[in-house]
């Protein structure tokens, strides 16, 4: 139970320090479609970028690597030696990142073709 109440400080401090420093920032936001996160999922998902609503768009890939972040933590504390944690680390983040991008990926293209963005 204490790992997991860590867990979630941890999601909300990932997405706190991702709020103040990008989502806030106003010269962020405005080349936000250029970082490496956004234009992987718009080259991927061939989105269009005039119909992605930019704020709403940057919330959820900070959501996303939040959540991203606080589930490699969990695993990774359940292990006691230093460098299996980091190795474990290193192969939970791969897989963790290719699976949030591609549902993230995948609910931009349905609200794309609903005109929903």
């Amino acid at each position: 139970m204490e790992r997991i109440i860590v867990t979630i400080i941890v999601f909300f401090v990932i997405y706190l320090l991702y709020y103040i420093t990008v989502l806030k920032n106003k010269q962020k936001m405005e080349n936000f479609e250029n970082s490496g996160q956004a234009a992987f999922i718009i080259k991927k998902y061939k989105l269009d970028p005039k119909k992605i609503n930019k704020k709403q768009f940057a919330r959820s890939i900070a959501l996303t690597n939040s959540f991203i972040i606080s589930i490699t933590f969990l695993i990774t504390d359940l292990i006691k030696n230093y460098i299996l944690k980091l190795l474990i680390g290193f192969i939970m983040l791969i897989p963790l990142i290719i699976l949030g991008y591609h549902f993230l990926g995948q609910k931009y293209k349905k609200k794309e073709v609903n005109k929903h963005v």
